[in-house]
């Protein structure tokens, strides 16, 4: 009996030796899980990973009551109690002094790249000061996590034609060519007789007798309609193209546009001696169409046209009415080239002047000083004070010294500063180059991100690329320009937040940014906030700081657009910063 007794004594005290560690090991597990946690934030998304951490503790009973030593002293009266590891740096070494073995084992999601294995394993060694050689080790593995995004198959490629296909489709095109050569031959061999019979034809025609038509011999012969029309034309005669419907909408065009010059060159033409022709347009355009579109032609026009209408005997053809309307349509076309040629050579450089101001820009940017100075020089001064301005300061220079230099322009060398722009014109309009302030866009992309992958790519631009980060601050407010903010704004909107956000937002932050944010505060809220920030009870979340820190800067944004202040007078201390203490309110 006595031996029992002594066998249970035994293996109960083993079981409370065991049982009395478990504690202790899931302090030390939870401690070094939020360490390793911290380290993979900083890299990854919190849904892309997981990480468990085992660890194995000595079994000293000499070191296991100094541990419980020195963590009962947090526990004595007037000292402050922390959370549930213990954080009394004497009973934390003690701790880790009885760690044996750490085992560090991360899964990954399959979306992660595999180049960042190596550079988490590197990271968590040197963080939680693992050592290989006493059994510590990083294991890492990969699954699909629950909140992976599901990766689309990428489509299928159609797959590639054989040699019978390409033979098919060769046959096909000689078949296409052979056709279209085809119809081309038979249209060049028609009987053009035929082609001007058809063209001619009109309603009023009447048909040959049939007993004209019975002999083979003889020539039927054309009507007295037709006969002026064959007899006139010309084989040097111009072949008219347009339809009678194009010279109306052209007619129009010409009179809405230019009603003065038309109605001056419809009227003399009327007046030389054409008064039929100029009758026959109004008949086809209409008589109360013609009277509002050409209303400056003088009453005695009007009433030459008129007595010609009244001394009609007989209604006209189709042929006298269609010649009549191309032959006033050709009178006023003459009479519109005239005057858009005399507007040319008045102002030489139109073309470019009408130009919308990002294209003038363009083409400006690759041209010489000397061709932008014979350009200012026919310009009026308003659009030349706008092209100066629009290049930079040492172009402008050179431009102006030309301008200076200039006494006479040959026609020959204004000529070719034209054909030069009308070049730089053309290349423009076949490959134009619009401008894309990629600053901007950069801004806006950051925006997109979640707060917290803001404020890294923020922190990476300022350690590894401060140009970047200086174009990006003058498109958006960075947290770390508050301080430039005048006081009544950011008084304004730091009055609508908490203390807990505000001490969430300038924890760990530049004195100058703190100092700023209490000055902009009410007196109350100031000392309270300045308390929290020099005391730091707790460490706020990554994703609070974040979110309050854009807020902020959206809503400060607001209040400049407002105002009309822009960021790159506010970088360049343009705006004036008032330093006032809020009022209590």
């Amino acid at each position: 009996m006595r031996h029992v007794i002594l066998v249970l004594s035994v293996v109960l005290a083993s079981w409370g030796a065991q049982a009395q560690y478990i504690e202790e090991i899931g302090s030390l597990e939870n401690l070094y899980e939020i360490r390793a946690r911290s380290v993979l934030n900083t890299i990854l998304r919190p849904t892309e990973y997981t990480v468990v951490v085992s660890v194995d503790l000595d079994r000293d009973e000499q070191k296991l009551k100094e541990f419980h030593k020195e963590a009962e002293l947090q526990y004595l009266p007037g000292m402050p109690m922390m959370g549930d590891v213990p954080v009394a740096p004497m009973a934390a070494n003690k701790l880790h002094e009885m760690k044996a073995k750490t085992e560090i084992s991360v899964v990954l999601s399959r979306n992660v790249s595999p180049e960042v294995e190596k550079v988490i394993r590197d990271l968590l060694v040197s963080k939680l000061h693992l050592d290989s050689a006493v059994g510590d080790s990083v294991a890492i593995r990969r699954i699909e996590l629950p909140l992976d995004p599901k990766v689309e198959e990428p489509p299928k490629q159609l797959p590639e034609l054989t040699w019978k296909t390409w033979v098919l489709v060769v046959i096909l095109s000689l078949l296409a060519l052979a056709g279209l050569m085809f119809g081309l031959w038979k249209r060049k061999t028609a009987d053009p007789k035929k082609e001007i019979n058809e063209n001619h034809e009109y309603a009023h025609q009447e048909p040959l007798p049939q007993a004209e038509k019975e002999p083979v011999t003889a020539t039927p012969e054309p009507s007295a309609d037709v006969v002026p029309a064959a007899v006139s034309a010309k084989p040097d005669e111009m072949v008219w193209e347009l339809g009678l419907d194009s010279v109306r909408q052209h007619v129009i065009q010409i009179g809405t546009q230019y009603p003065q010059m038309a109605s001056r060159a419809i009227a003399e033409y009327c007046l030389e001696g054409a008064v039929e022709n100029t009758t026959y347009l109004m008949d086809f355009m209409g008589w109360d169409t013609a009277k509002h579109l050409f209303a400056e032609i003088p009453a005695m026009a009007w009433a030459r046209m008129g007595r010609s209408v009244k001394e009609r005997k007989a209604d006209p053809t189709a042929v006298q009415i269609e010649t009549g309307v191309r032959e006033t349509y050709r009178a006023l076309l003459g009479s519109y080239i005239e005057h858009e040629m005399a507007e040319d050579e008045a102002g030489p450089f139109n073309f470019i002047l009408k130009l919308r101001e990002d294209q003038r820009s363009q083409i400006l940017e690759k041209e010489s000083a000397k061709n932008i100075a014979i350009l200012c020089l026919h310009a009026p001064s308003e659009v030349t004070a706008g092209i100066l301005a629009s290049i930079d300061s040492e172009k402008k220079v050179r431009v102006m010294g030309e301008l200076s230099r200039i006494e006479k322009i040959p026609h020959d060398v204004l000529q070719s500063v034209i054909q030069a722009f009308k070049q730089r014109v053309s290349e423009t309009r076949l490959k134009p180059e619009p401008k894309v302030h990629g600053a901007t866009v950069l801004a806006k992309v950051i925006r997109g991100m979640s707060p917290e992958e803001e404020v890294n790519m923020l922190t990476m631009f300022a350690a590894e690329n401060p140009e970047e980060l200086e174009r990006v601050r003058r498109s958006i407010l960075i947290f770390d320009d508050v301080s430039l903010v005048p006081q009544d704004i950011l008084a304004e909107v730091l009055g609508l937040y908490e203390v807990e956000a505000l001490y969430g937002a300038f924890f760990r932050t530049q004195r100058a940014l703190m100092v700023a944010a209490l000055n902009a505060l009410p007196e109350k809220k100031s000392m309270i906030l300045e308390r929290e920030l020099s005391d730091m009870p707790m460490i706020p979340s990554q994703k609070l700081s974040a979110e309050t820190r854009r807020s902020i800067c959206q809503r400060v944004e607001t209040v400049l657009e407002y105002r009309s202040i822009s960021m790159t007078d506010l970088i360049d201390g343009a705006v004036k910063v008032t330093k006032i203490r809020a009022n209590e309110g």
